[in-house]
């Protein structure tokens, strides 16, 4: 089977469920890549990338709901994960007073086009999207954003930056993901991924 990981936050906690779940499963810690390890496969991938992976070709892949909500991708999502746990929210200077109703013409930066367009349009707002790769929060400071849609954890990074989180638009997790046709041509081994996957999660682990 071909996995598809995320790299970064959601990395280490990924490849140790898949090592619980797969004991003969082996990823080295160089960080290369690509990992071949007899039956499997594993790639690792940004995180914006890994539903795109997975809808194309791709057996299985982990990354967060805020990724496959921004994507639309079409693909089977059986199990919500018990890591990766953040929001995507809306974020403006401590010192402004509006509300995401109240940003009509706002310049809104974010590595979240879809997700945003769909929410101020949700509200009937419309607003300038600023598409950012990362480093959101400074936007604002410099100049070029009225205010943010940010992936965000513990809100501690928003504060440094003279941010104030006023609404979130999606509660977000890690999820597995699997390919549709994988599911069906491949549908033993998938099923039992998916259990195995379950039990370790049910221990607690």
């Amino acid at each position: 089977m071909k996995f598809v990981l995320p790299r970064g936050r959601l990395l280490d906690d990924a490849i140790e469920l898949l090592r619980q779940a797969i004991p003969s499963l082996t990823i080295e810690e160089n960080r290369e890549l690509i990992h071949s390890n007899g039956d499997h496969e594993v790639l690792l991938a940004k995180p914006a990338d890994v539903p795109t992976y997975v809808e194309e070709g791709a057996d299985v892949g982990v990354t967060g709901r805020d990724m496959v909500r921004e994507k639309s991708a079409d693909v089977f999502i059986p199990l919500s994960l018990p890591f990766g746990v953040c929001r995507v929210s809306v974020a403006r200077p401590e010192e402004e007073t509006s509300s995401p109703e109240g940003m009509e013409g706002y310049r809104i930066a974010t590595e979240y086009p879809a997700i945003t367009r769909e929410f101020f349009r949700s509200l009937g707002v419309p607003v300038e999207i600023i598409v950012v790769a990362g480093s959101t929060e400074l936007a604002p400071r410099a100049g070029m954003a009225d205010a943010i849609v940010d992936v965000v954890q513990t809100g501690n990074t928003l504060t440094a930056n003279g941010l104030e989180e006023i609404e979130t638009i999606l509660e977000s997790s890690a999820l597995l993901l699997v390919n549709r046709i994988s599911q069906k041509t491949k549908f033993d081994r998938v099923n039992e991924l998916i259990y195995s996957i379950r039990e370790v999660i049910k221990n607690g682990t």
